[in-house]
């Protein structure tokens, strides 16, 4: 992969306000939206690489940049409104693919990687392309790797 399209469309990204935005809302306890989207794109482009699929560079930076773009604190959310953990686990996918088709109109793979994230917990949400289980693998991979750095306090991730 050369990475232009990629590194590109990550870099719009994370420059865009609305993106910035991740950066407010607390994710497996070591880090934030932003910043786990950004280990997840860079996990998922290394997956590529490492297994010599040849995927759709822009696609796989937007879709796992996007990817947990719902936009509010899980945890107020969840005392305020006694929604079950199980619900936000659920939901999040179609919460955050409305919020990122609106701003970055996506095209069907990114809206794939998006919906499908959290398979297998949402069973019948499967990935329909690569880039989606690739997306999927990462995220799974580096949730695990947070939790970890959260209760272990071991220097995994950068957190700020």
């Amino acid at each position: 992969m050369s990475h232009e399209k990629y590194n590109l469309a990550l870099r719009e990204l994370k420059n865009d306000e609305a993106v910035k935005r991740m950066q407010e809302f607390k994710q497996h306890g070591s880090s934030n939206t932003y910043l786990h989207s950004v280990h997840v794109a860079e996990t998922a482009k290394k997956l590529a690489d490492r297994f010599h699929v040849d995927v759709h560079e822009r696609d796989l930076a937007r879709g796992a940049m996007l990817h947990d773009f719902f936009l509010y604190n899980f945890h107020e959310q969840h005392e305020a409104t006694g929604l079950k953990a199980w619900h936000h686990l659920h939901n999040h996918p179609s919460i955050s693919l409305v919020n990122a088709d609106r701003l970055f109109h996506l095209t069907e793979i990114e809206k794939d990687i998006i919906h499908s994230h959290m398979w297998p917990l949402n069973i019948r949400r499967v990935p329909k392309y690569k880039e989606s289980v690739l997306v999927n693998l990462a995220d799974k991979y580096c949730s695990f790797m947070e939790f970890v750095q959260h209760y272990t306090n071991l220097p995994i991730y950068e957190t700020k």
